[in-house]
């Protein structure tokens, strides 16, 4: 568990620190030029502040996930918590040359969360989706579906990369393994840590035409006051 968490708060600090790191190094090039647009620059540090927020919003809620205490959820909008992912991974998508697809069910009913441990989710997959089409020929492109299924809310991240080796779809979930030549096989650990916490469950297939999908379910909102995840996370 100390190996897991460890290893899960470096994994999961490195997208704000890389671009508190970027927004750094861009102001750092405008004052150089010596034509600095203080509105830039004010724009700038205004995502440097975020970012370290979030950092530390990452280790607070991975404290809480692996010390098993109580989590507060709120009533929370699954298209929401997509478009905010978008919008932090906007520069990155565009410097890997991904095009992304939308497809966010209208109406859909609200889920009890965590907004940050469920954007930890999604950002994982997101990456993991652009890690699979590195080098790959043709467009890259990324496919984010939200959709309603039973008394559930279903959302998926579709690649068109190499696909999963079918005995590594069970095993790429499990702390420490990875298909990746750098990768620290934890991103998708704390992933089903995290929906597992929320009652949902995820998982993994292969695309007909090429590619693999992640699936992760959230029961819908029931009609009742905020709950608590305690007895989740203690099981």
């Amino acid at each position: 568990m100390l190996g897991e968490l460890s290893g899960s708060l470096a994994h999961e600090l490195n997208q704000p620190l890389a671009a508190i790191l970027s927004n750094a190094q861009a102001a750092q090039r405008i004052l150089s030029q010596g034509t600095g647009n203080i509105d830039e620059i004010r724009e700038i540090l205004k995502d440097i502040v975020a970012d370290d927020k979030r950092a530390g919003e990452v280790i607070k809620r991975l404290r809480t996930l692996f010390r098993k205490e109580e989590v507060r959820y709120r009533p929370l909008e699954v298209n929401e918590v997509a478009l905010d992912v978008l919008k932090m991974m906007r520069s990155d998508l565009l410097n890997r040359d991904v095009a992304m697809r939308t497809e966010l069910a209208a109406g859909l009913p609200q889920v009890d969360g965590d907004p940050v441990q469920l954007q930890q989710v999604l950002l994982n997959l997101v990456m993991n989706g652009c890690d699979a089409m590195d080098g790959m020929p043709g467009e890259r492109r990324l496919t984010l579906r939200t959709a309603a299924a039973g008394g559930e809310i279903e959302v998926s991240v579709t690649d068109r990369g190499r696909g999963i080796p079918p005995a590594d779809l069970q095993r790429i979930f499990e702390p420490f393994v990875s298909t990746k030549t750098e990768g620290m096989g934890l991103g998708l650990a704390v992933c089903r840590t995290i929906v597992a916490a929320h009652a949902g469950r995820l998982w993994a297939a292969n695309n007909r035409d090429g590619g693999a999908s992640f699936h992760f379910t959230l029961p819908a909102k029931r009609d009742s006051d905020e709950r608590t995840g305690a007895d989740r996370l203690s099981g």
